[in-house]
Order: structure tokens, then sequence, then C-alpha cells
């Protein structure tokens, strides 16, 4: 009997793939895994160039130069130069370039300008951040000064620049700004520098100042009268020193220290309103007051500073306050006219030399509170000098220790 089916069937067999599919799919890999070890080779060359790159930008920021350049002397750091001195002491005008020794002028260095007193110009270059200490002091001539843009830290206060009437700012500077040219930070609070050459002899610091720098108003020989807002909360030291024709101060009640040196040598100062927040009078602040006949310090007071009215020779009378604990070293010495001195309850200290000197002192009232009184606290005083205080008390064994006569009130 026949069948239909074929006498031999073969199962199909999957078609063999080409040779050049399988060396194309080779090849692919290949250039993948090729361009795979060329980026990390490219990445691994640029951090290394950009390390090289920062290695050198170091050296060459560290390396130092010196040298003289035109009307100059100078000396770089890296890519920026600092302006040392002027080459011509006599000359009159100053033009300090952008560029010195190949580089980029950002400094004026300390005392660079000091003691030209020929010069009645310096022109400051955009570029110039700061500006060193004492860059300008000596220049007896100099009349103006314009602030670039570009300045961002000043640390001359102009000190001997007698002639000096204006400060002026660039536009756009972001740190500070003149006001009639008187010296201001960008934001009116601070008053940084009243120009020594300005012939006002009045001046009413503006609504809004809250600081007064360190020497803002030194040696201004003019200013007979300084008016005070009431928003002035801080005084720095020196700040009226030398100033010979002031004659009277009322200062702000928000003022809680008077600072060192503040209103040392104004020799014309004969009236002074003290703040009532006043907490302490710092070390030399009054010296040299010739003219302060009286003062009424005001309760809350806590500590008179060494020396604050050493050689204040009209001082006559000081009302001393309640609160008061400290009178410092030598606070009254030299203080000639100085007759009598009552200490109030609480005072625990009187330092070493406190009144010495003080020729017409005849009688010190002393509080129980005094827990010490230093060394030749009323040496040449009065012949009669005599103590006052509680049987007892430290005041009377110091009185016995010393040889000053003692009364028990």
């Amino acid at each position: 009997m026949q069948t239909n089916e074929p006498a031999d069937v073969k199962t199909a067999e999957p078609a063999a793939e080409p040779t050049d599919v399988k060396t194309a799919e080779s090849s692919a890999v290949a250039t993948r895994s090729k361009r795979r070890r060329l980026i990390f080779l490219l990445v691994f060359l640029l951090a290394l160039l950009a390390a090289l790159g920062e290695e050198a930008a170091r050296r060459a920021a560290s390396v130092q130069t010196t040298g003289e350049e035109g009307a100059f002397a100078y000396e770089t750091e890296g890519f920026s130069a600092t302006i040392t001195g002027l080459l011509d002491k006599t000359a009159t005008e100053a033009v300090v370039p952008e560029k010195i020794g190949g580089r980029r002028v950002t400094k004026i260095g300390p005392a660079a300008f000091a003691d030209c007193a020929s010069l009645t110009e310096i022109k400051l270059p955009q570029g110039v951040r700061e500006i060193g200490s004492n860059a300008f002091s000596g220049c007896v001539s100099l009349k103006t000064i314009t602030l670039p843009a570009s300045l961002e830290a000043l640390r001359s206060g102009f000190d001997g620049c007698s002639a000096l009437t204006e400060i002026a700012v660039a536009p756009n500077n972001k740190a500070f700004r003149s006001v009639d040219g008187v010296l201001f930070s960008l934001d009116g609070r601070a008053l940084l520098r009243y120009p020594l050459g300005k012939t006002a002899t009045e001046y009413a610091i503006p609504d809004g100042t809250e600081r007064v720098a360190a020497s803002a108003f030194r040696d201004c020989a003019a200013l007979t009268a300084i008016t005070f807002p009431a928003s002035v909360r801080e005084l720095g030291g020196e700040a009226f020193l030398g100033c010979v024709a002031l004659r009277s101060v009322a200062l702000p009640d928000g003022l809680a220290t008077i600072p060192s040196s503040a209103f040392l040598g104004c020799s014309a100062l004969a009236e002074i309103k003290f703040p009532k927040g006043l907490k302490a009078i710092a070390p030399h602040a009054f010296i040299g007051c010739e003219s302060l006949t009286s003062v009424a310090l005001p309760d809350g007071l806590d500590l008179i500073g060494d020396d604050a009215f050493e050689d204040c020779v009209s001082l006559a009378e000081v009302a001393f306050p309640k609160g008061l604990r400290c009178v410092d070293a030598g606070a009254f010495g030299g203080c000639v006219a100085l007759k009598t001195v009552v200490l109030p309850d609480g005072v625990q200290t009187i330092g070493g030399d406190a009144f010495v000197g003080c020729g017409a002192l005849t009688s010190v009232e002393i509080p129980a509170s005094v827990e010490t009184i230093g060394d030749r606290a009323f040496r040449f005083c009065a012949p009669e000098l005599t103590l006052r205080g509680a049987a007892g008390s430290f005041a009377e064994e110091y009185a016995a220790e010393n040889g000053i006569r003692f009364e028990v009130r």
C-alpha cells in the first residue's frame, strides 16, 4: 500500500550568518572600546593640564619683585602691583598709572606718599582696591583727592593733610561716598573722615549717622562746635584728638562709651554735656583739656579710665555720679585747680596716682565701699589734705599708713 508521505523528510536548519556580518559587529565593539579609552585618556589629560595650570598660577602668584618705573617705586606679587613710593619728593602732582612693571596697580602701600609736602594733587586709577595705612600722611599741600570706584579698603586717615578740603568718591563705588567733601561709608551710617583743610567753624553731623570713626575729626583746627544727631551710638578712638578750637560738645544720649583719647588735647573745650546712658570714660579721653572748669558726670557711669582727665588744669569741680565703681590710675592727675572730691557710695577702687599732683586738693570724702587705694593716689596734693570716711574703713587705714590726715564723718 502506498502512502502520500515523502520517503525521507529532513528538518530545516537555520541559515548560517554571513561572515561579513560577524566581522562588522566585532569591528563596532572594538570601535566603541577605543572610543571609551580615548575619552578616558582625554579627560585624564584635561584634568592633568588643569592641575598643572593651577600649580603654575599658584607659583606665579607667589613671585615677588620690586622695581622703579616712571615716577614710582613699586613691588609686584603675582599679577598685581603695589605703589610703594614716589621717587621725586618735590613733585607737585602724582598720576598713578593703571599698570606698572607689567602688572595692574591694585594697592597704594603703607606710607607710599608720606611726607610728600609739595604734592597738591594725586590721581588714582580705576583698579586700586586698597590704600594702606599712612599712605598720605604729612601731605601738607594736598588739596583734593578722588577715590576710585574700585576702592574697597581705606586704611589711611589723611593725617597731617592740613590743606585737604575735599575727599571725593568716584560714582559707583560700593564702599564709600562723599557728602559735601566729607567721607562716609556707602550707607551713610559711618562718618569716616572730615577733611582737615575745611575752614568752616561749625559742623552738624547728618542725621542717620551711627558711628564716628577713629580719628575722624583728628586735628581739625578750625572747628569750634560740632552738633551730634540722636542716631550716633559710637565714637572711635581719637575721634576729636587735637581739635584745639573746639569749645563745647553735647554728646548724644545713646552713647555708652567715650573712647580712648577721644578729646585729648582739645585745649579750648570748656563745656561738655555727657550722655545719660554713659557707662565708661576710656583712658586718656580728656587729657589736656585745659579750659574745662567743671564736669557733671551722669548717674550710671561705672568707670573713669586711666588718665582720663589728666592735666585738665582749670578743672575745679567734679560731680561724681551714683553708680561709679572705679576711678582708675591717674584719672585726675595734675588737676591743679581741684579743691574737693566727694566720691559716692559704691566706689570700690581708687587707682594709683588717681589724684597725684592736685596741688589745691584739701578734702576727699571716701565711702566705706572703697576696698583699694593705689600707690601715690594723693601724692603732691595740698599739705593740709584730709581724707574723710567711716571709722575703721579702708580709707582710715590707708591714711594712717601714708601719713595723711583723716577725719571720721
